[in-house]
């Protein structure tokens, strides 16, 4: 698959597929990567897979608590906030997977992961002060594969992407699929917003598992909540029954959201923080 550099100018929507076997543990997608897959790559359709090769065994062995799976979702600003280090610690502790928005990978961001979440996927959007910013993945359990989508900003042609990523489930031949999206913004209509979503939905619609479906959604306005909630009735996906209403709204809509299919949520929770323009959201689910 071929990324277009975002400081060319030449910003398009990726065209290619690909997938590399990778026992690392963590993977930036980079605008200049270019990979290859095999025959059994998954079910993002063109878009960049990149898999992680396990047996069977580990997968048994190592996969996430079918009982206790905690999933913290939130929009970290690129950590440019004061305190925002602090909030990060304390709130991704305790938690299987974690999916990230604007994230910035400088150093400090790696070393906060390496303590507690061993393996990440970053999709890369920009690189913003050198380094690279997208959407963020990480799990204390290694993804079976991961794959990323670019869908470019019409008006500032800065990219948004989205990260569709497989983790074994312990007992369960079905892996839980967590996608991660940060919606278009900035447009003068929906197309373009819809057509990011759809490419979400081309990834998704196959899968036979537990789904949990994150991010920033950029939903700011009733028409494109409907068109959320359209790919959530789409996807026969649930959406939380908020008991808190810490979530970031703009002219009183919500921009963050969590979606589940095949799981029941026992607890949820959003936290307000001023270490970023967004709140942080946890959910713990278990397998129905």
């Amino acid at each position: 698959m071929r990324f277009i550099s975002v400081f060319s100018g030449l910003l398009a929507s990726l065209v290619l597929a690909g997938c590399v076997s990778a026992p690392a543990r963590q993977l930036v997608l980079e605008s200049s990567q270019v990979v290859h897959h095999g025959e059994n790559a998954g079910s993002c359709n063109d878009e960049n897979v990149v898999r992680n090769m396990q047996s069977e065994e580990s997968v048994e062995s190592h996969g996430l608590d079918p009982e206790n799976i905690s999933v913290l979702n939130w929009n970290i600003y690129k950590g440019q906030r004061e305190d925002w280090a602090a909030d990060f610690r304390r709130y991704i502790r305790d938690h299987d997977v974690v999916t990230m928005q604007e994230a910035h990978l400088d150093d400090d961001l790696r070393s906060m992961l390496g303590r507690e979440h061993s393996y990440w996927v970053l999709n890369t959007a920009f690189h913003y002060q050198g380094k690279a910013t997208g959407v963020m993945t990480a799990s204390r359990v290694q993804p079976a594969y991961s794959c990323g989508q670019h869908t470019a900003e019409p008006l500032i042609r800065l990219p948004k992407t989205s990260l569709v990523s497989y983790y074994p489930v312990a007992g369960m031949q079905e892996d839980l699929l967590v996608a991660n999206i940060h919606g278009i913004n900035f447009t003068l209509g929906l197309d373009v917003y819809k057509e990011q979503l759809e490419k979400l939905y081309s990834a998704i619609k196959s899968h036979a598992g537990p789904v949990v479906l994150a991010g920033d959604f950029n939903t700011w306005s009733d028409e494109r909540m409907r068109i959320v909630d359209n790919l959530a009735q789409r996807l026969s996906l649930e959406s939380l029954d908020y008991a808190s209403h810490n979530r970031t709204r703009i002219l009183g809509n919500a921009l963050d959201h969590v979606f589940y299919r095949g799981l029941e949520p026992l607890e949820q929770e959003t936290w307000h923080v001023a270490s970023s323009d967004h709140n942080p959201m946890r959910v713990i689910f278990r397998v129905n």
